[in-house]
């Protein structure tokens, strides 16, 4: 659905990354996402941004400045509004009972803090957030009290010293399901790792034209042949993508 969303917040979490809040009455659900038109001519594609959080009518995104599109976005004034389409893709499916791990890296923790919020309900949680150093961190405290937190960062500026396949080599973490989002490099290692052993769901991320399937510009292979990332994910299931 199409909305002229209203700005009610817009400001910087830590280096190059920002929050931005959206008034809006948007039936979304976790692991979903919105494409947001950043008000500029010259831009013409929309920028595709997980949802973080939901509640109130309030959706909450976080984005990092890499590009013109994101850029611009991040100078845009709170009581502004934008043109989003939401909610886009399918979200993650939501276990009940289970000793669930959540694993997020880089700006692939956004999206698992409202699916953390919504598992701790019937859920016990090991939330493992991974981070290149510690000024890119974000969210840290917001998951707390939804599970048992582990933070890494490459150069141990905060938390264990390594990355999260580092630390799951060290450490053996008794869970059921896995849920992740993060590089592709990340996800491959841990679908390989996992897939034939437990039940998971990978969040993977793609460069996205249309954002609703129709101009196939975002296809990643799977078992069952290509799959849009936005339309038919981006949500896939462990051992669901192959990765020749």
């Amino acid at each position: 659905m199409k909305y002229n969303a209203l700005i009610t917040n817009n400001e910087k979490i830590a280096k190059d990354i920002y929050e931005l809040t959206l008034e809006l009455d948007s039936d979304c659900k976790p692991g979903q996402f919105i494409n947001i038109n950043v008000n500029r001519p010259d831009l013409l594609l929309r920028r595709p941004i997980s949802i973080s959080d939901y509640e109130n009518n309030r959706l909450k995104v976080i984005y990092r400045t890499v590009g013109e599109g994101t850029k611009c976005l991040s100078k845009i004034s709170i009581g502004n509004k934008l043109d989003v389409l939401s909610p886009l893709g399918n979200g993650f499916p939501l276990v009940k009972g289970k000793n669930v791990l959540i694993v997020g890296c880089g700006m692939g923790v956004a999206p698992m803090l409202y699916l953390a919020k919504e598992l701790s309900k019937d859920n016990n949680l090991t939330i493992i957030l991974a981070y290149q150093k510690k000024e890119l961190s974000y969210l840290t405290q917001a998951f707390d009290n939804l599970g048992n937190v582990i933070i890494t960062t490459d150069d141990g500026s905060i938390g264990y010293k390594g990355n999260v396949l580092d630390y799951l080599k060290e450490n053996k973490l008794n869970f059921d399901v896995l849920y992740a989002c993060g590089p592709m490099i990340v996800l491959k290692n841990l679908d390989l790792k996992y897939r034939d052993i437990k039940e998971g769901y990978l969040s993977f991320e793609s460069r996205m034209a249309c954002g609703i399937g129709a101009c196939y510009g975002c296809v990643i292979n799977t078992k069952n042949g290509l799959k849009r990332v936005c339309k038919d994910g981006p949500i896939f299931k462990l051992g669901e993508v192959t990765y020749d």
